[in-house]
């Protein structure tokens, strides 16, 4: 990808923890690896966490589409770019690619980001407006991030899992990258190694906490197209919605 003006970029390489038994590269870790980029680039232009701390706010994750063309494998090198797109008064859309060092792309995304304060109401991007950089025409994925609008909650109780330590980020929530990990949990092993994810969505819909447990509904709505609805124990209700999309192995 060129690097242009207000993109920000870091080459990675692909170590054995990040990898699974076919020695690519874990969906969870693909979501840290691009959180983490996201977080040096609004350092880099000065909104980043340590300025928002001052006023209380924070940067959240609220939806985001992946589109995986091929995972990187161990010991591969990869360069993962990201951008500012423009926002509304509410939204600050952000892009990613995650390229080979040869120029193929083997990853694009496309999210929504939100203002939150510590009590988890929104605040308008106008008040940091002077300090955005947005490439306003350059796109990974030209639509916006999808809005999931069914849920796969059934009438049935799911199995609840505790919120442990390791899941809580620095806002004292649990990190977006978890409810992948969460999700990735769900399909078995064997399921894993049949079957390659292509795409995934997430929509967040509420914070979980460390005092709480994850139930995780699951529905197949076409051949190898799922829909999972993940739910807080103590709340009842839905906390993050997730589709995944997958391709058989030949």
């Amino acid at each position: 990808m060129q690097h242009l003006e207000n993109t920000f970029h870091k080459q990675i390489t692909i170590d054995s923890y990040m990898v699974d038994e076919k020695r690519r590269l874990f969906p969870t870790f693909l979501f840290f690896l691009m959180q983490d980029v996201a977080v040096r680039h609004v350092d880099h232009v000065g909104v980043g966490w340590e300025y928002l701390h001052q006023f209380n706010m924070f940067w959240a994750l609220s939806r985001i589409d992946v589109e995986i063309l091929r995972r990187p494998e161990w010991h591969e090198t990869v360069e993962i770019s990201t951008w500012g797109k423009k926002h509304n008064f509410l939204i600050q859309p952000r892009d990613h690619i995650v390229e080979g060092l040869d120029g193929e792309v083997l990853v694009r995304a496309t999210s929504n980001w939100v203002l939150l304060d510590t009590e988890g109401k929104p605040h308008q991007l106008d008040e940091i407006e002077s300090l955005l950089r947005n490439q306003h025409d350059l796109h990974a994925i030209e639509r916006p991030a999808t809005r999931l609008r069914t849920s796969a909650v059934s009438e049935d109780e799911p199995v609840f899992h505790p919120v442990l330590y390791s899941h809580i980020d620095m806002n004292s929530h649990v990190n977006n990258s978890y409810y992948v990990q969460w999700a990735m949990n769900e399909f078995s092993p064997e399921f894993h190694n049949q079957h390659e994810l292509s795409l995934i969505s997430l929509n967040y819909l509420q914070q979980m906490r460390s005092d709480d447990s994850y139930g995780i509904y699951r529905k197949e709505i076409a051949s190898n197209d799922f829909l999972l609805s993940i739910v807080s124990k103590s709340t009842k209700e839905e906390v993050c919605r997730v589709r995944t999309v997958w391709k058989e192995n030949l």
